[in-house]
């Protein structure tokens, strides 16, 4: 992954190469300056087992990138000191979570279990691993939200039926959410409970969950909208041109 500077100014560029080989997770930071890449610096840990693995990396906060994991904790890199460190989940907290970077040097964590979700805030006090915690600060139901709104909940859920969390907006603004049993991806805007649904798969593809198969990928970015386009030039044809009659 690469990274500007956390205030967006010029000419601070990180790039961060990270992989893992069983237990062993390794990562190489390097600096671009003024006359090139630098000498990476190096950090290496171990998870609890080879089968976890690592997903999503947000961008640096207080110099720190943070990823979403496998194994129960959230892995930490501390980029100056080129060193791992673990954050604990919440209590209660499973696999089903990510991560958002929050405004004023933090990070926010979106949890569903079953249809309910829950947010939390963790403020990064200094650029020391210490911390103020998690902040329980929001949780709400998607079924009923969505209900609320006059809007028929059309899917019959059934027993062990869950929603997937595959991507948090900046600040925990929105959410995108699997519900795999449907093949029905739902956004949630956070902040005013508006729940819709925004793509549904094919109904030959809504028993797949079952063999892993109907996990959605979302990666969601901002844009102009509507999209303004350039306009398009127009070909000109010389009247000397021998193809023209």
């Amino acid at each position: 992954m690469i990274f500007l500077t956390e205030d967006g100014s010029r000419g601070g560029i990180t790039l961060v190469y990270l992989w893992q080989v069983q237990r062993k997770v390794r990562a190489e930071v390097y600096v671009l300056g003024s006359g090139g890449w630098g000498f990476p610096a190096t950090a290496m840990t171990e998870v609890p087992n080879p089968a976890a693995f690592l997903t999503k990396m947000l961008p640096p906060v207080r110099g720190k990138v943070f990823m979403v994991t496998s194994f129960g904790c959230i892995l930490g890199l501390d980029l100056a000191a080129a060193r791992f460190l673990m954050l604990e989940l919440p209590a209660g907290i499973g696999r089903n979570y990510m991560l958002s970077s929050a405004e004023g040097s933090g990070i926010y964590l979106v949890n569903a279990d079953g249809f309910q979700l829950s947010v939390w805030l963790h403020r990064m006090m200094s650029n020391s691993d210490g911390a103020s915690g998690w902040l329980l600060v929001d949780t709400f139901c998607v079924r009923e939200a969505y209900s609320s709104a006059g809007h028929n909940w059309v899917w019959m859920p059934q027993d062990g039926d869950f929603l997937g969390v595959d991507a948090v907006g900046d600040n925990a603004e929105f959410v995108f959410l699997d519900y795999a049993r449907y093949g029905v991806v739902l956004y949630v805007h956070l902040r005013s409970r508006v729940v819709k649904k925004v793509y549904e798969q094919a109904p030959y593809h809504h028993g797949f969950f079952r063999m892993g198969l109907s996990h959605i990928h979302v990666s969601p970015f901002m844009m102009v909208w509507p999209p303004v386009f350039p306009a398009k030039k127009r070909d000109t044809i010389k009247s000397n041109d021998p193809a023209v009659l």
